[in-house]
């Protein structure tokens, strides 16, 4: 009796030992996320909280505090005319998701168009824009500029719709894509986004202010 007295002692001075020398818990950890893709508000200023980002106000620089430092930037010259500015993230880590994140960027069409210029090549796209990559050096001059747009695409490929229902609700209007017969938008005018749903592809999350929203003219009503 006395040996298993002094063994369960002994035992339980090397838990009390090892509660008391552990490490503290990373803070990060225990604190409820507020940066998933379904976790969005709309501000009273009409910018749009996402990624604990503020679309329409929050900058390239606030993006990168929150994804890290971008891989890359490109201007896209469109076919219709006018210009976008859009900054890569490549692999993102929100707790146990991963994805790919792309912001866009405001900036004046005299600014895109010297930097169009400035760029030491272009590159056609599949959409038939003009594509000019940017080099790493203007990255840092692109640091005040406002987020306008983020397209996230997560790393899970192959996410049915149930998981976007369960998680954002019924959309107001979806829409097949041309020339798929395994792709759907779907859209969610008062959140800012919309959704593409690839049963062989990957998916696509694209947020932007709500007042921005442009619901296509060919969209149906959602219907279960």
């Amino acid at each position: 009796m006395k040996t298993l007295l002094s063994l369960l002692a002994i035992v339980a001075l090397v838990l009390g030992l090892s509660w008391w020398f552990a490490p503290e818990p990373d803070p990060e950890l225990l604190s409820p996320r507020t940066d998933l893709p379904w976790q969005i508000r709309v501000n009273d200023d009409g910018s749009l909280h996402v990624f604990d980002l503020d679309i329409g106000r929050s900058t390239l620089a606030d993006a990168t505090a929150k994804f890290g430092p971008p891989e890359r930037a490109a201007v896209f010259q469109r076919k219709e005319g006018g210009f976008d500015l859009e900054v890569y993230f490549g692999k993102v880590h929100f707790g146990p998701l991963t994805a790919r994140v792309v912001v866009k960027l405001e900036a004046p069409e005299d600014v895109l168009r010297t930097l169009a210029e400035q760029a030491d090549k272009r590159e056609a796209s599949p959409t038939g824009d003009w594509k000019f990559p940017l080099r790493d050096e203007t990255l840092a001059e692109l640091a005040k500029h406002p987020v306008t747009a983020i397209s996230y695409v997560p790393g899970t490929r192959g996410l049915d719709p149930a998981f976007f229902l369960e998680r954002f609700g019924t959309p107001a209007a979806w829409l097949p894509e041309p020339d798929s017969e395994t792709a759907r938008s779907w859209f969610y005018p008062d959140r800012g986004l919309s959704i593409l749903i690839d049963d062989k592809g990957p998916e696509v999350l694209e947020y932007v202010r709500p007042g921005d929203f442009q619901l296509p003219s060919d969209a149906q009503p959602y219907t279960d």
